[in-house]
């Protein structure tokens, strides 16, 4: 059985009709992509028909100045809108801004009249300078023990994500009181 290449495809041809088949399909595909063609430049042709040129519009303006400068007017009156508008947003965020700073400095006056402030506290109280070492914090324990956990386990070869999990601690705190001994 004979065949004919078109494209990609091979048409198988029948004997008993030989090619008069394969090719009216040829000849019907390669109609349609005619007329397709066609069809599609005709719709360009309309659309730039329908479409005035530069040189056009330039002639228009040129014959019409009136309703370029009213154009402009409104684009100048909707800026001038604009503007007004972003005014006033400012000077009600100035405002607002104003009245936080005044509600600020009331409750630090507040708190600087407290009792703290009334008087000098009676009584010796032992600091670290007059004890002569420094008295840890519950928090600075906690934290030093933490730390010493975290080397401990990265120097027996864990990785950071490794020690979070284990000490149920955040990996970038861990990664932090690593590159902290690093550093």
């Amino acid at each position: 059985m004979e065949s004919i290449v078109l494209g990609m495809a091979q048409i198988p041809l029948d004997e008993t009709f030989g090619p008069l088949p394969a090719l009216v399909m040829v000849v019907v595909l390669v109609g349609f992509a005619i007329f397709m063609t066609f069809s599609i430049r005709g719709k360009i042709a309309r659309r730039a028909e329908a479409r005035p040129s530069a040189r056009e519009l330039v002639q228009q303006m040129k014959n019409h100045p009136r309703l370029v400068a009213s154009d402009a007017q409104g684009v100048t009156a909707d800026l001038y809108d604009i503007a007004r508008r972003l005014g006033a947003q400012l000077d009600n965020k100035a405002q607002r801004l104003e009245k936080l700073i005044d509600e600020a400095d009331q409750r630090i006056a507040a708190l600087g009249s407290g009792p703290a402030a009334t008087g000098p506290v009676t009584g010796a109280v032992p600091t670290a300078a007059t004890t002569g070492s420094p008295a840890p914090s519950n928090g600075e324990h906690q934290m030093d023990q933490l730390t010493e956990e975290v080397y401990e386990l990265a120097d027996s070869g864990r990785s950071p994500v490794e020690i979070a999990q284990h000490l149920d601690e955040q990996v970038g705190k861990v990664e932090l009181i690593l590159a902290l001994r690093a550093g």
